[in-house]
């Protein structure tokens, strides 16, 4: 119905375009006697309501010619414009006397131009359907932009990324962590993504290359006994070893070297690996398992004795012999560096969950520490920057070497010492005696020797100490020849 409007509209239009036809407003006044043009003075009387017209062009010519044959001086009114009305015109070869006067404001006036308002009154009235295609397209356009916005995030790079719980994760799209197990810990890649963390909790089993292995409350602390162990088969075929970061590690310490109430218990591993049985506070620590020879499981257990705070957070690494991080056989622990810290186990006096520590290392302790040689590096050199204290007592309980000096070789380290390039070392203090000869100082020991750079560490079921924690540099070839 509307559009059948529209249509009449543009038909008029269109046909007084092209008749040329202008229309003009006047006030028209019927003529009062009975049609006698040749009277003087005829009298006029309005049309009906005193009608305000639209008049063509034409029409008001035929008018002017009768006005100037009958010599009517007409008289001028006001003129307003109306929308035409059907008024007392005849049509008929004889025109109807009138008398017309047009103010000259307005002589030129196009009422197409007026009309124009009615138009869209008269559109207004009908329900259009353009604001809904507008609507519509505008829809269209966003649900466009979605999808753009959905395509860019299945492109993200799959980086690392830091969950909220501090745990290192991969930045992935949320369907694709939770496919593959993993546990959504905050967002990444400017929130398109999902920081996705692969979390071992007590009694899981998992062949997962990666994950973290937590204590059941973490991030915050454990207070109860606890027992809680999880079970690890080799993602393939081809993993040789388990990396074990200890992101965080705080269970009660040793006493007297061994760890009698908390205990963390690596095994299934290779007969040949020994992984000590481990206490205290380890943060920032690590050890690889070699696991190549056996087909899995592996276990970490925790067994603690009594209600105190323990927390932990272990990165699960699995390691083929190509990988990048994997470690020369043999070695409990791996430095790439070039340089960094020596600690050993329970080094550290401090605790983050507030419980009190006693900072000492383990009895039997045998285990190797194997440091990456950088190219172009020739040696390394090992300084004691902290406390160091690796003890050795006689048969009746005296020390073998007087508190605060260094000891060296095996009659002053016979049950606990380091080695490094070939020499035990032991006592308070770091010193071979081939820089200073003064015991009582310590004193940076070079390593130049071929081949791996490893540092042993041994201790007896005896006696113990506070520990070591050396600092270690690699030098350059240039720096040995000069």
């Amino acid at each position: 119905m509307c559009s059948f409007g529209k249509h009449i509209v543009l038909l008029i239009y269109t046909i007084t375009i092209i008749n040329s036809e202008r229309w003009y407003a006047a006030t028209i006044f019927e003529r009062r006697d009975s049609g006698n043009i040749t009277s003087n003075r005829p009298s006029f009387k309005p049309t009906q309501n005193n009608e305000q017209q639209f008049t063509p062009l034409a029409l008001i010519r035929s008018k002017e010619n009768y006005k100037e044959r009958d010599n009517v001086k007409p008289t001028v009114y006001s003129i307003e414009a109306q929308p035409f009305q059907n008024s007392s015109w005849t049509a008929s070869n004889t025109v109807v006397p009138v008398v017309i006067r047009f103010n000259n404001t307005i002589d030129n006036l196009n009422v197409l131009k007026k009309v124009q308002p009615k138009r869209k009154q008269i559109r207004a009235r009908c329900p259009s359907i353009e604001p809904k295609e507008t609507k519509k397209l505008i829809s269209k356009h966003r649900s466009k932009t979605r999808f753009l916005e959905v395509f860019q995030v299945v492109e993200f790079d799959h980086m690392p990324c830091t969950s909220s719980s501090g745990l290192e994760g991969k930045c992935l799209p949320e369907p694709e962590c939770i496919d593959a197990g993993g546990t959504t810990m905050g967002t990444c890649a400017d929130g398109y993504g999902t920081c996705c963390v692969t979390q071992f909790q007590c009694d899981d089993r998992s062949a997962a290359q990666t994950g973290w292995f937590t204590n059941p409350s973490f991030p915050l602390p454990n207070t109860e006994r606890l027992t809680c162990d999880i079970a690890l088969d080799k993602s393939s075929d081809d993993i040789k070893q388990i990396r074990l970061d200890f992101n965080l590690f705080e269970i009660l310490p040793p006493v007297n070297g061994v760890c009698q109430d908390d205990q963390f218990i690596v095994s299934g591993q290779n007969v040949n690996n020994v992984i000590p049985i481990l206490c205290g506070i380890n943060t920032g620590q690590h050890v690889y398992i070699e696991v190549g020879d056996t087909k899995g499981p592996i276990y970490l257990a925790f067994q603690t004795a009594t209600s105190e705070n323990r927390l932990f957070s272990i990165k699960v690494t699995q390691l083929t012999s190509s990988d990048e991080l994997a470690a020369p056989s043999g070695c409990l622990q791996y430095f790439k560096p070039a340089q960094g810290y020596l600690e050993s186990f329970n080094y550290r006096d401090k605790s983050d969950i507030g419980i009190a520590r006693y900072a000492s290392y383990l009895n039997n302790l045998n285990y190797a520490m194997c440091i990456e040689r950088a190219p172009e590096t020739c040696s390394v050199t090992y300084t004691n920057t902290d406390d160091m204290q690796i003890v050795n007592y006689d048969p009746d309980g005296l020390h073998l070497i007087p508190p605060g000096q260094a000891g060296v070789e095996i009659l002053n380290c016979p049950n606990d010492w380091l080695l490094i390039a070939a020499t035990r070392l032991c006592g308070d203090r770091l010193n071979d005696g081939s820089v200073l000869e003064d015991f009582t100082i310590n004193a940076p020991i070079t390593d130049n020797n071929a081949g791996p750079i490893v540092v042993w560490f041994r201790s007896d079921e005896a006696y113990v100490g506070y520990g070591f924690k050396l600092f270690y540099q690699l030098n350059s070839c240039s720096v040995m020849q000069s």
